[in-house]
């Protein structure tokens, strides 16, 4: 087994810890403060691109440790590309190993993801919205609240009932230029449980990469780099951008391999840029 540490602050040593194990990494945690490259609750602006941040953060905790292999994750939170009206929850957790030059992320996309967004009013009924925030329980979803316009603080973390929400929609609205307070789901995975599933499986695709070798230098973390459009309208026959394949590539050299998708046959006219412009 080789060492490696995990840089978090919010648990997430069981999420990933697990899959990471099926490929011979002995994984611990250290408690580093990565709130410095970015918070969810807006309080420090993102550091850069989710990958660099990532990586940025498994580096502190190496730096701390000593350890020459290191683990974080990212997530991004927004509407959804691909399914109208959806909030897509975007993880990534990478492994960086300098002792063999290597950057390796897994990935992973979850529509399943419980937030809820709105301002509201000190003297608002509150328990609907508890309802659908999922607040509730030992293992229950969170809240975070703000003030709606104006002031950025305070800033109210890890409210878990309709008594400590009442209180920080008080607090925060007094503060407000509008009167009103910002509700959101606390996003952090250990106040978040919908979100932990997509960060196991961001984690289970990452060491799924890490199992596989490149053909060519034979170094880890083989796997999907992009698609390739080109599938042909079922009606004309001109190329869509639909992928017809997929191109795998390797992480430490230049090697890409093309592999065809089986679901490349002819799509429908909707698709199409010449039937439906």
């Amino acid at each position: 087994m080789s060492d490696a540490v995990l840089a978090t602050k919010h648990g997430k040593l069981a999420l990933i810890a697990p899959a990471l194990a099926t490929v011979g990494y002995r994984v611990r945690a250290v408690d580093v403060d990565t709130d410095t490259l970015g918070t969810f609750s807006g309080e420090v602006e993102r550091q850069g691109p989710p990958r660099d941040v990532a990586v940025a953060k498994a580096r502190l905790g190496m730096a701390v440790t000593g350890v020459g292999v290191g683990l974080a994750s990212e997530g991004t939170v927004g509407p959804s590309p691909h399914v109208p009206f959806a909030t897509a929850d975007t993880e990534l957790v990478v492994l960086v190993d300098d002792r063999r030059g290597l950057v390796v992320v897994g990935r992973h996309v979850s529509h399943e993801l419980r937030v809820v967004g709105e301002d509201v009013a000190p003297g608002d009924p509150l328990d609907t919205l508890i309802e659908r925030a999922g607040v509730g329980g030992a293992d229950g979803h969170h809240l975070i609240v703000r003030p709606a316009a104006g002031a950025r603080r305070p800033v109210v973390k890890e409210v878990g009932d309709v008594g400590a929400l009442a209180e920080a929609v008080a607090r925060c609205a007094a503060a407000s230029d509008d009167g009103r307070a910002r509700v959101e789901t606390d996003l952090r995975a250990h106040r978040c449980p919908s979100r932990r599933p997509a960060i196991a499986a961001a984690a289970q695709d990452l060491a799924t990469r890490l199992a596989a070798s490149c053909p060519a230098c034979g170094l880890p973390g083989w796997g999907p780099v992009r698609s390739v459009g080109g599938r042909p309208c079922a009606d004309c026959g001109a190329p869509t951008d639909a992928p017809r394949a997929d191109v795998e590539g390797c992480v430490a050299c230049p090697e890409e391999r093309e592999r065809p998708r089986a679901d490349a046959g002819p799509v429908d006219p909707a698709r199409c840029g010449w039937c439906n412009p």
